[in-house]
């Protein structure tokens, strides 16, 4: 039983120290040259290791040579068995200002073993709250919008385009 205990310590001992001393900063900047490709650049970010999570700064991203949004804060958790982005005072750009408001308080993306086929987000801000779901074998996205009352006043036409249920909820899905 000893034997056993001092095997876990040990195990786990060396799984947190491997997480500590994972050179996270550089596996961030080979991401990043692996957006590329997509026309995906992410620049003007000041990028720290903070032990266990990875800290990014007043990011800016831009699609297609197009700037999309600027993010202040990025913190990126990477464990074994449990993964996270979480993402604060986002702001789309103006581009996207007639679809919907382009302010963002919040956003977390999640991935875990426990359920190895779904990314799931969670977005708050002008435009409501927002929980997405995307299958990784069916590539299908679920989305589920609960509008606020900006929303349901000054873009109508968004809403337009996605299915409301019963309870107010509005409804979007995509297979890519």
């Amino acid at each position: 039983m000893v034997k056993l205990s001092r095997f876990l310590g040990y195990f786990v001992f060396f799984i947190l120290a491997l997480m500590y001393f994972t050179p996270k900063v550089s596996v961030y900047y080979f991401l990043e040259q692996q957006l590329k490709p997509y026309a995906v650049i992410i620049s003007s970010e000041e990028v720290k290791d903070d032990g266990f999570t990875l800290g990014i700064e007043h990011a800016s991203i831009s699609v297609k040579s197009i700037e999309s949004a600027n993010i202040g804060e990025i913190g990126v958790k990477i464990f074994v068995l449990y993964n996270s982005l979480n993402l604060k005072n986002i702001t789309l750009s103006s581009a996207a200002g007639s679809f919907i408001p382009l302010q963002a308080d919040a956003a977390e993306i999640r991935y875990t073993v426990l359920n190895p086929l779904h990314v799931v987000a969670h977005a708050k801000g002008d435009f409501g709250e927002v929980q997405a779901q995307f299958n990784l074998l069916q590539n299908t996205l679920h989305l589920k919008l609960i509008p606020s009352d900006v929303m349901l006043k000054d873009y109508t036409h968004t809403l337009k385009t996605l299915v409301k249920n019963e309870s107010g909820e509005y409804l979007y899905d995509k297979t890519f």
